[in-house]
């Protein structure tokens, strides 16, 4: 059977799901704090970097400034925490730098955004944790990550946030990394008393984050010995899982694997690009080395089928190529690259599905704007907006 069918491409349809959002977002109110983030602004300007001709920002009537406009109108009510996602500070920091290289008049608001950010003493709690108390989603992970990754910074600007990270570190354990809240809860009661694994909400978030405050300010001894605890934790607890890959529970002392070990926020890969990230920092070469083991049983191990990626940067396709990608260019690992390929042209089959995505979810984590950055950033190579995910 034959079908004329066209599918659609990346930029037509990121051109559709910034439309959504200008359409979509609240109006003279603040809209619902995970409803928005700064996914809009990063689309925005990848959109217009690659339709441009050269000739300065987009006309205000097309889509990329049209959402820009809408999501800057929200940024006017303030943010409510210092961190990544939903109404972080961090996360605006990153969009709006990422928007400045399209739209220069911007780069002032960026500037303010990055000194409030780094003379803010965020309120992190040091017991009794949740997970907005250090992890790159919300917490001081996430701080840090869109700290260092601006020019301006100084090891001054990350005194702050890197101390209280360096602190939950401070023993082989990493018992004061345990989350002390959630009791209870049917979404997140499996994480109270233990030590989450993964990179959003985890330990494996927390070293990533570590990896690039030594990059932008050097390794510290406090650095390293914290970045020596959370790889031995790692290196203690890993079993062989399903389809032989590499993988770890969810959180320390539990007994059972995820049976779908896959994911960027969870799992695996993003577990494994921390640890040959944390090898790279200390020059330690059999790290690096155990990294690229454990990626290499994913790449061998990965069944879509069995393990039913979505269309987002979180739990899904997008996030898996991006991943794939970061252990290709940087640690050349055979087979990443060839399965970076395959994952985005099942993304690119599945377009349409990503504009039905757009009229309910437009965020970069969760939604139709991060499967649309991470088309279009492998397409042109525009990773200003990665360490948001501790990518590069």
């Amino acid at each position: 059977m034959t079908t004329t069918h066209r599918i659609p491409t990346s930029l037509s349809v990121s051109a559709h799901v910034l439309t959504a959002f200008a359409a979509l977002a609240p109006k003279g109110e603040q809209g619902e704090e995970y409803s928005i983030d700064f996914g809009p602004a990063v689309l925005a300007a990848l959109t217009a970097a690659a339709t441009s001709t050269g000739g300065g920002p987009p006309p205000v009537e097309t889509p990329p400034s049209r959402a820009l406009a809408a999501w800057l109108r929200q940024l006017r009510h303030g943010c409510t925490h210092p961190g990544l996602f939903g109404w972080g500070l961090g996360g605006y920091l990153l969009g709006l730098r990422t928007a400045a290289a399209v739209w220069p008049g911007l780069g002032g608001l960026a500037g303010l955004a990055f000194r409030e950010l780094a003379g803010s003493a965020g309120r992190w709690h040091d017991r009794e944790l949740a997970w907005y108390d250090y992890d790159l989603v919300t917490g001081t992970a996430g701080t840090v990550l869109a700290l260092a990754s601006d020019p301006a910074c100084t090891r001054g600007d990350l005194a702050h946030s890197v101390g209280h990270l360096t602190s939950l570190c401070d023993g082989v354990g990493l018992a004061r990394l345990r989350v002390g809240q959630y009791k209870g809860e049917d979404m997140r009661g499996w994480n109270h008393g233990r030590v989450n694994s993964g990179a959003a909400h985890g330990a494996a978030g927390v070293a990533l984050a570590m990896c690039r405050a030594a990059d932008a300010t050097g390794l510290t001894p406090e650095l390293t010995l914290s970045l020596d605890h959370l790889a031995s934790w790692y290196l203690t607890r890993y079993e062989s899982g399903v389809r032989n890959v590499i993988a770890w529970p969810p959180a320390g002392d539990l007994a059972h694997l995820p049976s779908r070990p896959l994911t960027w926020c969870y799992g695996t890969p993003g577990i494994a690009w921390a640890l040959w990230e944390t090898g790279r920092v200390l020059d330690d070469a059999p790290l690096r080395e155990f990294a690229l083991h454990v990626a290499a049983s994913f790449l061998r191990g990965y069944d879509e089928e069995a393990d039913r990626p979505d269309l987002t940067l979180c739990h899904g396709l997008p996030g898996l190529a991006l991943v794939c990608d970061a252990f290709d260019r940087h640690a050349r690992l055979p087979g990443a690259a060839a399965l970076r390929d395959r994952l985005v042209g099942r993304l690119v089959e599945r377009l349409e599905e990503v504009a039905e995505l757009a009229e309910r979810d437009g965020t970069l984590l969760t939604g139709a704007t991060g499967a649309c950055a991470a088309l279009l950033t492998l397409e042109t190579g525009n990773r200003t907006w990665l360490p948001a995910f501790g990518l590069r």
